[in-house]
């Protein structure tokens, strides 16, 4: 991204503007209005703009705060035809990257448009870097203490400090980026950027537009140049989830990338070298999608050389209490509410329903409790009735079974008891002391039962 912006009204001026500044390796926009630079600002994204302060519709002054509003960060070198100490005073009052009297000498603006660019893009660095690092959760916030997360925490170690190719695994919601952001900012390209890719959220006609990135004009709509992914990425790390929805076309070009370290953009002839680490990520089967023929074998080579696989909540329900004393902490804040904790018994229910969209679906579950309880206490009762019906094995919608009689047409009173607190919960939507009043029962026996009577009973996961 080299073009700047020359706002001169002067042909002759501007003419030469041109010819020094492609020189010097930039691509001009020239503007003879104020109001066509602001049209080119807000079209393009200019690296810098050279400004002549007169202009026919407009002051240079108040056209310098205009592109600030609409480029904050965008480097003005001001260009102007008055010597005066007064008018030099008045210019740097202005705040300009650069300041000139014309005639200037050409190789001093080309150098102080390359040094404005370099701090400006120095400067976007930081603060990208800044709100990564902030973003990102710490290695030791992957909250979790149970045998599956401690075999992923030393998958994660052996990794670090080396540039391997890591593959992750695991269900919708299991927390697949936040490993893959432990490993990057743990590890040895921590510097880096990080850069995510949701490859299924992304149509395929623009993929290889978004991995490789393309030079301007090169298909309709490709109004500027455009840095991809891996460009982006370049001394980090780039995160491709979902890659399982990567088309046979961009995965040809994906391989050669990462066999060679080199790319070209699309409509591009240069050659560009890149030192990427990729992490890569899916919840789908990808062996079944290379055996389908539907995903590349050497390509699952070049990807899956260190596979991590994330366990489903439902096989880590020790760690459920912590997740979600986690999310409480993480959202009370934000949420203006008070102190709030979950009743053992509440916890309990959490803890015996399988979380099919796992963690991300508890994290969901937890904020939709917080705005919606008034008290700092949670119990069953404040829980959805989806969650407290399907962990109590009464899915919604679903008949309650007869009772079973023995061959002397005696049902067990176990069974009765069974039948009548499914179906008070099923027709009350899950709402515990609702169901306990109506059965003649206290809310505390009800839940007992309920705990005795569900699927897998037994002491409760801790």
């Amino acid at each position: 991204m080299n073009d700047v912006l020359v706002i001169e009204d002067d042909p002759v001026v501007s003419r030469l503007l041109a010819a020094i500044l492609r020189q010097g390796g930039f691509e001009p926009l020239v503007c003879a209005t104020g109001e066509e630079a602001l049209r080119a600002a807000e079209r393009a994204e200019p690296a810098a703009a050279c400004l002549d302060l007169l202009l026919p519709d407009t002051s240079g002054e108040a056209l310098l705060e205009q592109l600030r509003a609409i480029r904050p960060d965008l480097p003005v070198i001001v260009l102007s035809g008055q010597d005066s100490v007064s008018r030099a005073v008045e210019i740097m009052k202005l705040r300009p990257a650069d300041y000139f009297v014309k005639p200037f000498e050409p190789e001093r603006l080309v150098r102080s448009l390359e040094a404005a660019v370099r701090e400006r893009a120095l400067t976007r660095r930081v603060e990208r870097l800044e709100r990564e690092v902030q973003d990102a959760l710490r290695f030791d916030e992957i909250v979790g203490r149970s045998p599956a997360m401690a075999g992923v925490y030393g998958q994660i170690e052996k990794v670090l400090d080396n540039r391997v190719p890591v593959f992750i695994h695991g269900e919708s919601g299991t927390g697949k980026e936040l490993v893959a952001k432990a490993i990057h900012y743990h590890g040895a390209r921590r510097s880096g950027p990080f850069v995510a890719l949701n490859c299924g959220a992304i149509a395929e006609s623009l993929q290889e537009s978004e991995l490789f990135g393309h030079e301007k004009g090169s298909f309709t709509g490709a109004v500027t140049q455009y840095r991809g992914k891996f460009e982006q990425a370049d001394g980090g790390t780039l995160f491709l989830d979902e890659v399982g929805e990567l088309s046979p076309a961009v995965q040809t070009r994906l391989l050669r990338v990462l066999q060679d370290g080199t790319l070209q953009r699309l409509g591009g002839a240069q050659t560009i070298s890149v030192n990427v680490r990729t992490i890569s990520a899916t919840h789908r089967d990808l062996d079944a999608l290379v055996a389908e023929g539907r995903f590349r074998q050497d390509l699952y080579y070049r990807l899956v050389v260190f596979p991590i696989s994330i366990p489903p909540l439902r096989e880590r329900a020790e760690d459920l209490p912590l997740l979600v004393s986690h999310f409480v902490r993480k959202h009370q804040k934000q949420l203006g509410t008070g102190p709030v904790s979950f009743e053992p018994d509440a916890l309990d229910v959490l803890c015996r329903y399988d979380w099919p969209g796992n963690v991300r679906e508890l994290e969901n579950v937890v904020v939709r409790t917080l705005v919606s309880t008034t008290r700092g206490r949670v119990d069953v009762d404040a829980l959805p009735a989806s969650i407290v019906l399907r962990a109590m094995g009464v899915p919604p919608g679903c008949d309650v079974a007869p009772a079973q009689a023995g061959a002397d047409g005696i049902v067990p009173l176990e069974e009765l008891e069974r039948r009548a607190i499914t179906h008070a919960l099923k027709i009350l939507d899950g709402n515990a002391t609702l169901a306990a009043k109506r059965l003649g029962l206290g809310r505390a026996t009800l839940y007992r039962k309920l705990a005795k009577l569900a699927p897998g009973s037994g002491d409760p996961p801790a």
